[in-house]
């Protein structure tokens, strides 16, 4: 039997960093007046699971019960990211944090080109 065969039976904990990765889709055909920065006009925009909450999505996918602990924010980001957790079955034990907001990580994309990354989140210890 292969190792991958026996992930169906598997129950696996992942403990990390929860993020919600945010993409926004664009076109830029012109330079901001402002300052030499491409003027990205908004297409489309989608988010994912990212950090601790994609490894354990792609141990899901392979078959695997998941269970996953970390922490997110009480915000509407942290509500987008317990959705996305419950669409794909997995498991989670988090810790609601009112003082903290959910990590995102958002990514700027323009004809296909990364433009820009921009993060929120806090980096002081968990209370």
């Amino acid at each position: 039997m292969l190792l991958i065969d026996k992930f169906s039976t598997a129950r696996i904990m992942v403990i990390g960093d929860l993020m919600l990765d945010r993409y926004w889709w664009g076109k830029t055909e012109r330079i901001s007046p402002e300052a030499p920065v491409p003027i990205v006009l908004m297409e489309k925009s989608s988010e994912t699971l990212g950090g601790a909450a994609n490894v354990a999505v792609n141990i899901a996918g392979l078959g695997a019960e998941v269970y996953l602990i970390g922490i997110c924010g009480s915000d509407e980001e942290g509500r987008v990211l317990k959705s996305l957790l419950r669409d794909f079955g997995i498991s989670s034990d988090y810790l609601i944090d009112d003082g903290r907001p959910t990590t995102v990580k958002t990514r700027i994309v323009a004809r296909n080109q990364h433009v820009v990354r921009i993060d929120r989140e806090e980096a002081c210890p968990i209370d």
